[in-house]
């Protein structure tokens, strides 16, 4: 009975040696790291919306005023992380109120109270580079164009539905896009994609120095 016993062992040993290696072992290894880059991204989104939840009524004034403790701008959500998380400065999470036609960044003590008389539209954006490794660079017609690798979009696609605007975010002409795992396009409003004279690093800016970034939007 033991020789059985050492035998099995023996030609189970052989098979492990023999038996090839999955095809997308590298695919298994990076998507989820991947995952846990973009996870950094995600949290810090949430995690501003929550900023905003709780700096709005009835967290904050009375239903009578509607007033908000936040203006149009980067805003800090440290204290809104899940416990365990590290605010990952390589990302901003910045708010932008708008008007109607969304031609104007709002900006000022009362800009982003929402009242009868004029419709007001909150964005929360946040965006950063995408790590050199899971870039791509396309060779097109002399020059190149940078863009994420497969292993960031099948992340994205394992986190998120497809009308979610979150993705890498592209130039065409003046206007700048946030375009998902599947290809669809989130036009990013002009005045955001410009954001100029805010004071801080802006999508634009990100885009210039690195091709392409990672952006997660919600309208609030």
């Amino acid at each position: 009975m033991y020789l059985w016993v050492v035998l099995t062992t023996f030609l189970a040993m052989i098979a492990a040696y023999l038996l090839p290696i999955r095809n997308d072992m590298q695919k298994a290894v990076t998507v989820p790291v991947a995952q846990a880059k973009i996870m950094q991204l995600i949290v810090k989104q949430k995690a501003g919306i929550q900023f905003m939840k709780e700096n709005a009524y009835p967290y904050y004034s009375t239903e009578e005023e509607r007033k908000v403790n936040y203006s149009s701008g980067e805003i800090d959500v440290s204290d809104y992380l899940p416990y365990g998380f590290i605010n990952n400065e390589d990302y901003v999470t910045a708010i932008y109120c708008m008007n109607e036609e969304l031609t104007q960044i709002l900006t000022g003590e009362d800009a982003c109270r929402k009242t009868d008389d004029e419709k007001i539209f909150r964005m929360l954006i946040t965006y950063g580079a995408i790590p050199e490794r899971w870039l791509t660079i396309i060779p097109d017609d002399g020059k190149y164009t940078i863009r994420p690798s497969v292993d960031i979009l099948d992340a994205l696609r394992k986190q998120f539905g497809t009308q979610e605007m979150v993705g890498y975010v592209v130039a065409e002409g003046s206007n700048l896009f946030v375009v998902n795992y599947e290809g669809t396009k989130f036009e990013i409003p002009s005045p955001i994609a410009e954001n100029t004279g805010m004071g801080y690093y802006g999508i634009k800016d990100c885009l210039n120095d690195y091709g392409t970034c990672l952006a997660y939007m919600s309208w609030r």
